[in-house]
């Protein structure tokens, strides 16, 4: 059974959950539909003049975030991330009057709503193991950066990783409840559902291939790549987990927006990690018939949006020793090798080590080493490596064992048909684990090929992965407390144990019980 909600009176109505989104939902329906005039808009493209419509809207998101932000800083947290994960200032360029950092502003105002609820943050905060490991993290790379090579990359990429870092501890100590995952979960589908779209608007109605050309959002083709793979989980888990059939469609139907994204992109290393997370979800369905249905359904869908030269491509990563890009990504991860050996602690400093690759046998000057793990040995050193292995290792677990107490309170509940709406809260809350681990798993297998630390979507999926424990005995909790659950217990109680004594024989071979061990012992020797 889901908690129940509270009637709130006075000021904390606006703490529920429905009342901030519904206003959300509303200013971005009347900013969008009724502003429609350009007065400050610069000329576009073709002598095009661009609307103000996605100003307005950004403006009244952000409006909308500080008022939350205020009451709880959830509201600030969940404003971050969508700007982060949408980043409109390069979707909307055309658009938008003047550049301003977007992100950087909602984290200015999530400071603000911790400042102002922080008695409240402090209370009900939480350091779990993943948060250590991150909080190390960072210290390892304040020391990288403190004797990098050369300090203004270090400092530029230094302060990216700070409001990351910062952001990222922040939302592990204010996300506290099940419904704020859910939330979380829900935006990041809709976000990259959104930017699918747009992808695949530009190619259907423009014939025009940018997410290939010019990737996304400052990323090229392979991290806009392995970015949208990353939302595949999330349409699963509401595909198969949502209350309403409409939900369930709309899912599905991002999904498959997204796949073809994906193969858009022309990145073998984001159709990788897309094909590994799928295998993993399918593996873990629990009807091995619907596995083999919904494999089956995106065999047909894959072979139909797949072009002859996205198939070559992606049958390309068989050729590996004759390709010239795999060979420079395998130059380029000796030399970081190298470079980590030779600096072992700290590094050459955070994305120094670029400019010294060339020296240890990349193939040009400026070359990106192409992995995560190796970019951040060479950068930052073999512990900091180390630990982020550890931080990604100890999300996986968490969301693991997670998913388990769930799945075996399902299991012991199998033929308890009282309590549908508990049973259906605690198997989305499987669901939505399964997605966050699937997330990490994408991220973590695209990462041996790419290069992608400041990006903020797969440091949200660790920060939910660490909550996720304390989120699941909550709902556990809230489902054991309910009526349907006591009177469940009352109907099947546990088997009583029996328990074992153990009896000595006396002198006329009767049981001895309650003598001492000592003097049970001089009794057994005579």
């Amino acid at each position: 059974m889901r908690p129940r909600a509270v009637r709130t009176t006075g000021g904390d109505w606006l703490r529920s959950a429905w009342v901030p989104i519904g206003l959300c939902v509303i200013a971005a329906a009347v900013s969008y539909v009724f502003f429609d005039w350009a007065p400050l808009a610069r000329s576009g493209g073709g002598g095009a003049t661009p609307t103000m419509k996605h100003f307005v809207l950004l403006i009244a998101m952000t409006l909308l975030g500080t008022v939350g932000s205020i009451y709880h800083p959830f509201w600030g947290l969940l404003l971050y991330y969508v700007l982060a994960v949408l980043r409109p200032q390069h979707l909307w360029e055309w658009s938008l009057p003047v550049e301003w950092r977007w992100s950087l502003m909602a984290a200015c105002i999530v400071a603000v709503g911790v400042l102002m609820n922080l008695h409240t943050v402090l209370r009900r905060g939480r350091l779990n193991h993943v948060l250590w490991l991150l909080l190390g993290f960072g210290l390892l790379l304040l020391m990288s950066c403190l004797t990098a090579h050369d300090p203004d990359v270090a400092q530029q990429w230094g302060m990216e990783y700070a409001k990351i870092i910062v952001i990222a501890m922040i939302t592990g100590l204010v996300i506290d409840r099940a419904w704020q995952v859910r939330v979380m979960a829900a935006m990041v589908l809709v976000t990259l559902g959104y930017i699918a779209w747009e992808i695949n608007a530009l190619y259907l109605f423009q014939g025009r291939l940018d997410i290939f050309h010019y990737g996304y959002g400052g990323l090229d083709n392979n991290g806009a790549g392995l970015m949208l793979a990353m939302g595949l989980p999330f349409a699963y888990a509401f595909g198969v987990s949502a209350s309403k059939r409409w939900m369930r469609a709309v899912a599905w139907a991002i999904g498959l927006l997204i796949i073809h994204a994906i193969l858009m992109s022309y990145s073998r290393g984001a159709m990788l990690a897309a094909f590994v997370g799928i295998c993993w979800l399918l593996w873990h369905h629990r009807k091995r018939y619907q596995s083999a249905a919904i494999a089956a359904v995106l065999f047909v869908c894959v072979s139909i949006l797949a072009g002859q030269e996205i198939r070559d491509r992606f049958f390309s990563t068989m050729n590996y020793q004759t390709d010239r890009s795999a060979q420079n990504r395998m130059e380029s991860w000796s030399a970081a090798w190298q470079v980590a050996l030779e600096h072992p602690l700290t590094g050459l400093g955070i994305r120094n080590s670029n400019a010294y690759a060339f020296n240890y046998g990349a193939d040009r000057v400026g070359r990106t080493i192409h992995s995560q793990y190796l970019q951040i040995a060479a950068d930052s050193g073999i512990p900091a490596m180390v630990i982020y292995i550890a931080l990604l290792s100890a999300a996986l677990w968490a969301l693991t064992r997670s998913r388990w107490r769930c799945l075996n309170y399902l299991q012991r509940r199998l033929h308890d048909h009282r309590d549908e709406a508990g049973n259906a809260s605690v198997a989305q809350a499987a669901d939505l684990a399964l997605a966050v681990q699937t997330a990490l798993i994408i991220f973590a297998f695209g990462g041996l090929f790419l290069s992608l630390e400041v990006f903020e979507l797969p440091w949200l999926m660790l920060v939910l992965a660490g909550v996720y424990p304390r989120v699941i005995r909550q709902t556990l909790d809230a489902v054991e407390g309910s009526d349907e659950a006591k009177a469940y217990r009352a109907d099947n109680p546990p088997p009583r144990r029996r328990r074992k004594h153990l009896l000595t024989l006396g002198p006329a071979g009767g049981p001895v019980p309650a003598l001492k061990r000592v003097e049970r012992e001089e009794l057994a020797h005579g």
